[in-house]
């Protein structure tokens, strides 16, 4: 474990090191990275169904998804998830190249982004979490995502054939006996599109991530939590504040109600607003053995 932290904080330094020139783009959208939580009852090995919808009346989109979240367990403390999201995107009166024509790429003119309603797969996302293990980044928790080239660029921004790769770290800061509050540093090393519909080097940016959220729990399955994230793609900005509630459904169930509204206002916002229900399933077998706060 120690060894896959040093490697990981590694790369972070290396990528903020040589980061490279602004360029003129915008933001694409991509999940949070799905961190275990002990103090929510939750298990490492679990099922999670999102039903998504997010809109922008600015420009008329619009975008029905399914993300479907597979995590397994990876030792004692780290887990491994897949994430597979079916995306039905409207562009409504306002196509890709209509609001952002620098992207277009060399095939990018024959027919499309014209058309309005798009439904695909749209980026599949591999990864690990789990404790850095490292002696100077005590109780600090690591996070690694690789987007793979199995979407299409027609539903960009919100899923493309490129392959984004994301760095996270985690620290959570105990509040009270039932209060925590966490801090993200991300960094995100956006791999160009292997399709000729964009254009690379202007549609798919690296940048940095940084995110706070206070989480309150309420018991098993249990939660509130109110969340801020801060997202700089080479002079790219996005804000993002957000609310969340867990419930129980069942013994071995929860379902969760989530509303995010992007307070930059900028065009290169994917959205405006973001709205999710999810359901998810945990396996009594991984769970905690009692309800603490992480470290």
């Amino acid at each position: 474990m120690i060894r896959l932290g040093t490697i990981v904080l590694g790369a972070a330094l290396l990528l903020l090191v040589f980061g490279v020139a602004p360029l003129h783009a915008q933001l694409v959208y991509l999940d949070d990275m799905p961190f275990f939580a002990p103090a929510d009852s939750t298990s490492r090995l679990a099922l999670v169904a999102d039903f998504n919808r997010f809109e922008d009346a600015k420009f008329g989109w619009s975008v029905n998804r399914l993300l479907v979240t597979i995590v397994l367990p990876a030792g004692q403390q780290a887990t491994y998830f897949l994430r597979m999201p079916f995306t039905t995107f409207d562009t409504g009166q306002v196509p890709l190249f209509s609001r952002w024509p620098w992207l277009e790429g060399i095939g990018g003119g024959d027919g499309w982004p014209n058309a309005r309603r798009i439904t695909s797969l749209s980026q599949p996302e591999i990864g690990v979490t789990g404790p850095t293990g490292l002696p100077f980044l005590p109780n600090w928790h690591y996070g690694v995502a690789l987007g793979l080239p199995a979407g299409t660029d027609r539903l960009y921004p919100f899923g493309s054939v490129g392959m984004p790769f994301r760095l996270d770290l985690r620290k959570i800061y105990p509040w009270g006996a039932d209060k925590e509050f966490g801090l993200t540093l991300g960094y995100l090393l956006n791999m160009a599109s292997a399709n000729d519909y964009l254009e690379g080097e202007e549609a798919f940016l690296n940048g940095y991530h940084l995110g706070g959220v206070l989480n309150w729990y309420k018991g098993r399955n249990s939660r509130l939590a109110l969340a801020y994230d801060f997202h700089n793609r080479q002079g790219r900005i996005s804000q993002l504040l957000g609310a969340q509630a867990w419930v129980p459904w069942s013994q071995d169930g929860s379902i969760g109600f989530k509303v995010s509204r992007e307070l930059q206002g900028s065009l290169d916002r994917p959205a405006a607003w973001y709205f999710t229900i999810s359901f998810r399933l945990d396996s009594q077998k991984y769970r905690p053995g009692q309800m603490v706060p992480e470290d």
